[in-house]
């Protein structure tokens, strides 16, 4: 499995160098499957599908996008490009609505 994915043809991404962490002000609980989270700074409520939970459940620093992805691969009958590029969506809708924080190391 590639650790790299191409965004929008022109970048390359190594996604063993992009670590995930859940801010501290995000709440979150699993109801039915789905993680609802809580951004207590802002009062607004977000829900999160059965991969966004996993997602959500990896984003605690110390597991690479790369880990991510090959877990997405593992539970769910996914490509690993299909996976990449939906990890990729969901990091930067999370990173924008001020969930989570994205490490380069």
């Amino acid at each position: 499995m590639s650790a790299t994915t191409h965004v929008r043809s022109e970048h390359v991404i190594d996604l063993s160098n992009l670590f995930l962490k859940q801010k501290e002000d995000v709440h979150s609980t699993v109801l039915d499957g789905e993680s609802v989270l809580l951004n207590l700074s802002t009062g607004r409520y977000y829900t999160l599908n059965a991969v966004g939970s996993v997602v959500w459940d990896l984003s605690t620093g110390d597991r690479s996008l790369a880990h991510v992805v090959s877990t997405i691969c593992g539970k769910f009958d996914v490509t690993v490009q299909q996976a990449q590029d939906d990890l990729l969506d969901l990091v930067v809708e999370l990173a924008q609505e001020g969930l989570i924080h994205i490490e380069r190391r």
